[in-house]
């Protein structure tokens, strides 16, 4: 008698879980119109840190730690930030599991539609889609920040550098909700050499209260050097501004050009 072929059954895999739902949105649009909102993130300038802004997910999976990630997919198809991997815990198929982060820290160098991918041990479980967008900045500050500029001489600003705030003490002018700084191209004994200028785009400013060494804010501020027409204005301004400028304003001009970099910082406030 003729003994039966052996055979196998290949069952698929079973799903980490289910991704019931995702959004990644702006901290202020969230508070606005809610958390299921067509998501945006907002700059004030290629290569920036974003505004604060939120990722959102609902998972039903198995009850228990599983590795969470995900991955923020820029138009070319780059990553352009991740969170994770990193265990997270699962409720259980029965019920919701909510897992979000806030994130302040990110800079985007790209505009436009980007993939936001959602993945529990490595298993892609979705995506969906958010916009980053350029936001125009106010041309004045809330009250606190603007007295915070107005009333002082001096403002510490630099870089953050492995987590620790690499800054000097620098004087500066302010107008229409912006800084101007000027910097020396090299090492110098007559003009300040900020850290940063003219390379970072994100910079660390600290403001001091009057008259007293303590804190008053810490804030990030989008950097842009100006040129041309934009560069010879602000200097004018500068130059007015430096109380111990010797000679008269032309003078100090004159030896900023081709020397110092000029440069324009808008604050990014929460």
């Amino acid at each position: 008698m003729a003994r039966a072929a052996g055979f196998s059954t290949i069952l698929p895999p079973v799903p980490s879980g289910e991704l019931i739902f995702a959004n990644v949105l702006d901290e202020r649009q969230r508070a606005v119109d809610g958390e299921a909102a067509d998501g945006f993130v907002y700059l004030l300038a290629p290569g920036t840190r974003a505004f604060p802004f939120h990722v959102v997910r609902d998972y039903k999976a198995p009850t228990g730690y599983l590795a969470e990630e995900v991955q923020l997919i820029a138009p070319s198809g780059r990553i352009a930030h991740r969170v994770g991997p990193r265990a997270a815990w699962l409720s259980g198929m029965m019920d919701l599991t909510r897992l979000e982060d806030r994130i302040d820290d990110t800079p985007f160098e790209e505009f436009g539609t980007y993939l936001a991918s959602f993945l529990l041990d490595g298993e892609l479980l979705g995506q969906t889609e958010f916009s980053v967008v350029l936001q125009a900045a106010p041309e004045k500050l809330p009250k606190e920040y603007e007295d915070g500029f107005r009333k002082s001489d001096v403002i510490w600003v630099g870089v953050e550098y492995k987590g620790k705030d690499v800054t000097i003490p620098a004087w500066f002018a302010y107008r229409n909700g912006r800084v101007l700084l000027l910097s020396s191209l090299e090492p110098s004994l007559d003009e300040q050499s900020v850290p940063g200028v003219p390379d970072a785009k994100d910079m660390v400013i600290i403001t001091r209260r009057k008259l007293r060494e303590t804190a008053l804010d810490r804030i990030h501020a989008a950097a842009r050097i100006l040129e041309g027409p934009e560069w010879e204005a602000a200097a004018a301004l500068l130059a007015d501004r430096r109380r111990s400028r010797p000679g008269p304003p032309q003078d100090a001009i004159k030896r900023w050009r081709g020397t110092c970099a000029i440069a324009e910082l808008t604050p990014i406030l929460p």
